[in-house]
């Protein structure tokens, strides 16, 4: 992007500061996600990424602290994220056998359908269309496939940490395009 004199915009500088974080900062993040999803059933390459995109988020607040304040606040994320993954795995099984589906309750009354249950296919794949720009919108195709964040950093010739950024950004236009006027927050702090 240019910015009104002809120079990069601000934005343009702090997506490459995030960049040059997201790659040194990785390696490590690697090591101890490797360690955590030693067990199976979690992918390390996307609980990295998962913490990178929270640390994206919020960069701002992190680009000013120091060094060690950055790599606790990034270890907590990683770990908090492990933990997630865990629980819904956990809650997962444990739920599996009492899946039924549910026609009404028990007065005969339809049960109203939740958010995500009225988006159609044709509202989804619209959704996707208007993600700009492009990078994202090919980035986000290219996970919903099923490519990992390597391999579509490969084929788009970006930095992993960038397409991290991407699909952040894809997944925050789709909530806002799907879910009009909703709070895309749950209330929970983010850590």
């Amino acid at each position: 992007m240019m910015g009104a004199g002809g120079g990069a915009t601000m934005e343009d500088g702090l997506h490459r500061q995030f960049d040059a974080f997201a790659r040194s900062r990785r390696p490590s993040l690697l090591k101890v996600a490797r360690r955590l999803c030693a067990g199976g059933g979690i992918d390390p390459e996307d609980l990295v990424q998962e913490t990178l995109e929270r640390a994206y988020r919020h960069f701002d607040r992190l680009a000013g602290e120091n060094a060690g304040a950055v790599s606790v606040w990034l270890s907590t994320t990683l770990s908090n994220r492990f933990l997630d993954h865990c629980r819904r795995r956990r809650t997962e099984v444990l739920g599996a056998p009492a899946l039924r589906v549910v026609q009404g309750d028990s007065t005969g009354e339809p049960v109203p359908l939740e958010q995500w249950e009225r988006i159609t296919s044709e509202d989804f794949l619209r959704a996707i269309e208007q993600l700009r720009p492009p990078q994202v919108r090919e980035a986000y195709r290219l996970h919903a496939s099923g490519l990992r964040y390597r391999a579509i950093a490969q084929q788009l010739r970006a930095p992993e940490g960038t397409v991290g950024r991407w699909l952040s950004e894809a997944r925050q236009a789709l909530r806002e395009l799907l879910a009009p006027g909703e709070s895309t927050r749950d209330g929970r702090a983010e850590s």
